[in-house]
């Protein structure tokens, strides 16, 4: 069986109220990412954090202060985010007056940072259809994200065929079913390259519920010889993370996903999360992969 690739996704759009060991700003997650890297993470998943609130806003001056470090320290694979945190953009850049909830709000990262060569990711996150994202609070008996990311097939068209030019892999972000066949449909018309890479996201209320049984179809939907990962919401993310691994998949964990080590213990860092990830692959036999490793499964270049 390959090694296993560990993703960290470090911070999402999370609210820094709702958890006090979040990373806040650029020069926090860039430690988070060398912790997590020191605990075996091949991979790191960014979103975008003002410096001066710690809240997510789509920019890539702020990814750009987050990777500078990270590639200074680390060869981690560095994954930025085109999801949204439902926050507009002020400021004299080309997304400007563009909500994040539209399509060139959240991919004008990506050609952005790539000016940069120090900066420009290796892979970026891509929302394969348009998942319904939300949480119900079941004391406040009401919905608190009320947030659907659009994509139809042109927008896909477009974010494919914005990443192919700037040189950067899809990750291929799939909260049911349906998103394989988009990503299927896309490959098929020569938009997406394969061996496409697929971010399983089980879960999320409003997409496909973290079973086995689920998860177990996702793959068997994939094309042949297809990487695959899965990450799923709350503490199901272990749970799901331990199918994987015996699956022969490959994982993500962090403070995006679930804030927890186990029921009732809050996990002080994102490394917490990782260390547990790897503990559970050692006992079921499953190598880390280095990120060079990683790059390799994945289809991407060596780091230079």
């Amino acid at each position: 069986m390959e090694k296993l690739i560990i993703t960290a996704a470090i911070t999402g759009g999370a609210s820094p109220d709702s958890n006090p060991n979040l990373p806040k700003t650029p020069a926090e997650q860039a430690q988070a990412t060398i912790d997590v890297y020191n605990a075996g993470a091949s991979v790191v998943h960014i979103h975008a954090r003002n410096p001066e609130t710690g809240r997510g806003e789509q920019r890539s001056e702020w990814l750009e202060q987050a990777i500078l470090p990270i590639r200074e320290k680390t060869d981690i694979i560095v994954n930025v985010s085109t999801g949204g945190s439902g926050r507009r953009c002020d400021g004299d850049h080309l997304y400007e007056k563009m909500p994040l909830e539209s399509v060139e709000g959240r991919l004008a990262v990506v050609p952005e940072l790539c000016k940069n060569p120090a900066a420009a990711p290796e892979l970026a996150s891509f929302n394969a259809g348009s998942p319904v994202i939300d949480i119900y609070s079941a004391s406040k008996k009401d919905y608190m994200l009320k947030f659907v990311m659009v994509h139809s097939f042109p927008d896909m068209v477009h974010m494919a065929e914005t990443m192919k030019s700037c040189g950067v892999k899809p990750e291929l972000e799939c909260y049911d079913v349906g998103m394989i066949n988009n990503a299927v449909h896309l490959a098929e018309l020569g938009h997406l390259e394969e061996p496409m890479y697929f971010q399983f996201v089980l879960g999320v209320l409003g997409q496909i519920p973290a079973t086995p049984e689920n998860l177990l179809h996702m793959v068997h939907c994939l094309p042949k010889g297809s990487p695959w990962s899965v990450c799923a919401i709350g503490l199901n993310e272990f749970r799901m993370a331990a199918m994987s691994m015996i699956m022969g998949g490959h994982v993500r964990v962090g403070f995006e996903d679930n804030l927890y080590l186990s029921p009732g213990v809050m996990a002080k860092s994102n490394a917490e999360l990782v260390e547990k990830a790897v503990r559970m692959a050692r006992e079921l036999g499953r190598e880390i992969a280095t990120p060079e490793e990683a790059r390799q499964i994945l289809g991407l270049p060596p780091r230079k």
